[in-house]
């Protein structure tokens, strides 16, 4: 039997995202046959990255964390996500193996600029 699953793409800014900071994602929204794999790409501007993450809603529910990466990992991965990370052309990939109906949700990048991280103070 032939299943076809629906993707449907957004874009994220989170509080901690920089102003200067532009995130795009790529396809906006994607039809897979279930055992296909996935790719979806994430975009960002500002060069001074410190992490990237990917999560998923799915309908109704709030965001599930997927996978960090961060500037200095060239990949993660988590059972069939795989996530790169290539600051040279300031992109990241989403892959999914496999595909399968449960898969069917919404997908999110959100970028940490370096500038953003918390600073330690001892007392």
């Amino acid at each position: 039997m032939d299943k076809s699953l629906g993707w449907l793409i957004l874009w994220l800014q989170l509080d901690w995202v920089s102003s200067k900071q532009e995130v795009t994602q790529s396809p906006e929204a994607l039809n897979v046959r279930e055992r296909d794999s996935v790719v979806v790409n994430c975009s960002y501007t500002d060069g001074a990255l410190y992490s990237l993450q990917w999560f998923r809603q799915d309908p109704g529910q709030g965001l599930t964390f997927l996978l960090l990466i961060q500037s200095n990992q060239r990949e993660q991965t988590g059972g069939r996500i795989k996530v790169s990370l290539d600051t040279a052309t300031r992109q990241s990939v989403l892959y999914i193996a496999a595909s399968q109906p449960s898969d069917s949700a919404t997908y999110l990048c959100a970028v940490r600029h370096s500038a953003q991280q918390a600073s330690v103070t001892n007392t």
